[in-house]
Order: structure tokens, then C-alpha cells, then sequence
């Protein structure tokens, strides 16, 4: 129940919020409202009386409303209490880049203040020149002539910097790397960051697909402030998103697929046994580079794909469950393929055997030289210079993915066999994605029932083919 109190000219509405839970001291919401001049005394009397009315509506509608509360003290909020701990780590980072631009163009704003407008200012804001934040550092002498001529170990540099021989590999052979990178590296070898990069200067626009980033986060979070009672509705459903053209996923066709096999031939065992599982499974490179020994089931010849082996740079190496619930899933390989699996097995035990002590046992199928679980990136890297070697089309880890399905999809596999093995949480994905191969099997599906339905066409067609012989 609402209190008033006249103040001066002024009346206050005063209404109880419960207890703060980290002082536990009573919170208050309040009101002031100041009568114009020209209103008689019953019409302030009645306008109280009304407002008073609407104030214990607001209340009670708003819940546990800090109305005084602004988008960067919202953005916090929502940070410890749904984003650091609901989130996936890779998601939460991305995150973080995107309020790094976000939280600039409304971080000052109450929430009750934010409007479609805003949303809308922002986002043309964001299709300008000049607004990237990629934090790309470009080196103004060649690191790799650097590290030689003052003796510095690398694989020292990297431990003390905290970085990934793969990054410094990058930084050696284009000298660009991120502020971070730049920094770490600037800080264990004793330099300013001043003298050796220089800040890339970037005036390309921001992709849609960026900017449709940027919305999402922003809807996603009023609709948490909606939720928390917060405010009343989300200012981006009265928005229109940015429109994304969907790109068609790039994959490998019949014919440059079994040229990457063939070529395979030559490759060293573990690289060739990740690809094969690639095409084979369909599975995303975290999922390869994640299986363990054990969830290869040798009797039914099944895989079980339940966790990503990820990088983050402030996290380093770790594992994560899959991308989703439907991405835990069991995949059956052919008996070609397990017998391949079976040799490595083999080889990877003849090595344990020879190396001893000096192998750190993980149980995973694909590992460093001394058995460390592998960095994801390597095999995109080998796979990309092995393709380049080889004069094959340029592939990735993830092309390999859409390979599998196009082809599955292309032998007439039903879509739903094809999105349950790439672990999609929702079937529409799938066909969203592989538009171009269900147009191909529809071709193949007509002219097959075409073939049912007119069998004396066919006959026909063939009489008059051997006629003309």
C-alpha cells in the first residue's frame, strides 16, 4: 500500500520494495508529483487520489523495480546474476566484445528511458565508417628477425606472455596480432607496447551479420529485464532486425571430396584420421578434437560425441559440453572407418610404449606429441596448407561438416536422419542451411517418381535408342 505525503507544494508517493539483500535495509520506491498552479484543491484532491491509484499499479507491476537503475548498472547485473554463470564460455566472450561498443551508445541511459529509437540510432550508428573496435595491432618491425637477434627463446616468450606457439607462429609470418597479444608480449619482454605495434587503422563497416549481433544481444537482454521486472516491454520488438542475405554453406562436391581422400593417402595418420571422421561424422572440429578413447564403442561401431574441446585466449585450453543438448549425440561409422581407427589405435599405443614416462596419458584419440589434448587450431592450419600443397580447393574444419551433410543429403538421406547426426536442435536449421542440396534431391525425387509413374516412356525412350543403333 502506498503512503502520501504533502511536501511543501509537492507530494510524494512512497511505496515499500522489500529489503536490500546485501544490507538488509528496507528499499522504498517513490514519486513526486507537483500540482500546477492554476488547480483548485478538489482537483488535487481527485488527481492524488488518482495518481495514488497508479503509482500502486506501477508498483505492483514493476515488482522488485530499481527504477533509477541505468543499462550499465543493468548490464552488470545481468553479467553475474544469468551471462558468467548460464552462459558458454565462448558465447560470454563474444559477448563482451559486442557491450564493448553497446555499452558506450547507452550505458549512461536509465532502462525506463531506452526506446525504439535508441535501438535504431544505434544501429545506423553502427553501419558507419570508422566504428570497428577489432583491436587488431600491427607490428612495426619483423618479430620473427626480432626474436632471433636478441636471442629470445619462443617458447619461453610464450609461456611468460601466456599465449599459444600458433599465435606467435601468426605474428612471425603477417605481424598482426590483437591489443591483448600485443600487450602480453610487450610486457614480458620488458618493452613499450608504443614501439613495437601500432593500432591497424579500420574504416571497412561492419558486416550485417555483425550487426545483427549486436541486436540479438540487446533483445536478449530487455527480454531478461522484462523478465526481472525491470521494465515494461523490450524496446527491440518495435525494431527491425538488420537483414542478413544467408550465404550458402561452402562444401566440398563428390568429386573434390574423393580427391581429398586420395590425396590423403600420403598424409600423416592422425591428420588423415581427423579428416575422415570430419566427412564421416559430420562432427564440428572442437567434437573431434574433443573424443576420447572411450567413446568409441569398437562392438556396434558407434561414436559418442558429448563434449568440445574449445580455446579462449584469457581462458586458454579447456573443455566444454557440446554446442547443444541435441549436439550429444551417438554417430555410427562405417566398418572401412573403424578399421582405420583401429590401426590408430595401434599406432598411438606403439608410441605411449616407446615414449614412457615422457607420455602425459589424456585418453584422447588426437594429441600433441607427448600427448596433450590437440589445439583445435592445429588442424585447420595443417589442413589449409595440406589442401594448398595438394592443389585442392581451399577447406576448412567446418566445410568438412557441410560436405557430409550435402553429400548424405544428396544420396536421398531423409533431412531428419541428416540434422540428427550433425546434432541441430532444431530440423528448420538444417534445411535453412542446405537449401541448395534439398533442391537437388527434389530434382532427383521427381525424375525418380517420373520414372515410377511413366515406365512405358522409359521402355519406350530405349526401344527407340537401340533402333537408332
Amino acid at each position: 500500500m502506498a503512503s502520501v505525503e504533502k511536501r511543501g507544494k509537492s507530494y510524494r508517493f512512497r511505496a515499500s520494495d522489500g529489503f536490500d539483500p546485501k544490507t538488509g535495509k528496507r528499499r522504498f520506491i517513490e514519486e513526486t508529483w507537483i500540482p500546477p498552479d492554476n488547480m483548485t484543491e478538489l482537483q488535487i484532491e481527485k488527481e492524488v487520489n488518482r495518481k495514488k491509484v497508479l503509482f500502486e499499479e506501477k508498483c505492483r507491476r514493476r515488482g522488485k523495480l530499481d527504477q533509477h537503475m541505468t543499462f550499465s548498472e543493468f548490464a552488470d547485473y545481468w553479467n553475474e546474476h544469468y551471462a558468467s554463470n548460464s552462459l558458454k564460455s565462448t558465447t560470454h566472450s563474444q559477448y563482451n566484445l559486442l557491450l564493448k561498443r553497446i555499452l558506450p551508445a547507452f550505458g549512461h541511459l536509465r532502462m525506463e528511458q531506452i526506446g525504439p529509437e535508441h535501438i535504431n540510432a544505434f544501429m545506423d550508428m553502427l553501419r558507419q565508417d570508422g566504428v570497428r573496435v577489432d583491436g587488431v595491432y600491427v607490428c612495426q618491425v619483423d618479430f620473427k628477425r626480432f626474436i632471433k637477434d636478441n636471442d629470445i627463446c619462443q617458447q619461453k616468450l610464450c609461456d611468460i606472455a601466456g599465449i599459444g606457439t600458433s599465435t606467435l607462429d601468426k605474428l612471425c609470418k603477417d605481424g598482426r596480432v590483437s591489443k591483448v597479444t600485443a600487450q602480453r608480449l610487450c610486457d614480458a619482454m620488458e618493452i613499450s607496447v608504443e614501439l613495437m605495434f601500432k593500432p591497424e587503422a579500420l574504416t571497412k563497416p561492419l558486416s550485417a551479420k555483425t550487426l545483427l549481433h549486436h541486436f540479438r544481444l540487446l533483445r536478449s537482454m530487455f527480454e531478461k529485464a522484462v523478465k526481472w521486472n525491470i521494465v515494461y516491454n523490450n524496446p527491440c520488438d518495435r525494431v527491425d532486425p538488420p537483414k542478413l542475405k544467408r550465404k550458402e554453406a561452402r562444401y566440398l562436391n563428390e568429386d573434390e571430396a574423393i580427391q581429398l581422400m586420395k590425396a590423403l593417402d600420403n598424409a600423416p595418420s592422425q591428420y588423415r584420421m581427423m579428416v575422415y571422421l570430419m566427412i564421416c561424422t559430420g562432427a564440428r572440429r572442437g567434437e573431434i578434437c574433443g573424443l576420447e578413447w572411450d567413446d568409441v564403442n569398437w562392438e556396434s561401431g558407434k561414436i559418442h560425441i558429448r563434449r568440445n574441446s574449445l580455446y579462449l585466449p584469457e581462458k586458454g585450453m579447456y573443455e566444454d559440453t557440446p554446442k547443444t543438448e541435441s549436439s550429444d549425440r551417438i554417430v555410427s561409422i562405417s566398418e572401412s572407418v573403424m578399421k582405420m581407427l583401429r590401426e590408430f589405435k595401434a599406432e598411438q599405443d606403439r608410441t605411449k610404449a616407446i615414449m614412457g614416462e615422457a607420455w602425459e596419458e589424456h585418453n584422447k584419440l588426437f594429441t600433441q606429441f607427448r600427448g596433450k589434448p590437440i589445439h583445435p587450431l592445429t588442424i585447420t592450419k595443417w589442413l589449409a596448407k595440406f589442401c594448398k600443397d595438394n592443389g585442392l580447393p581451399h577447406t576448412t574444419p567446418h566445410m568438412l561438416r557441410h560436405t557430409s551433410a550435402t553429400l548424405l543429403l544428396m544420396q536421398g538421406i531423409p533431412l531428419k536422419a541428416v540434422s540428427k547426426r550433425l546434432g541441430h536442435a532444431q530440423l528448420s536449421t538444417t534445411g535453412d542451411i542446405y537449401g541448395h542440396s534439398l533442391s537437388s534431391v527434389d530434382e532427383i525425387a521427381a525424375d525418380a517418381l517420373d520414372n515410377m509413374l511413366n515406365p512405358s516412356d522409359k521402355l519406350r525412350r530405349k526401344c527407340d535408342d537401340d533402333s537408332g543403333k
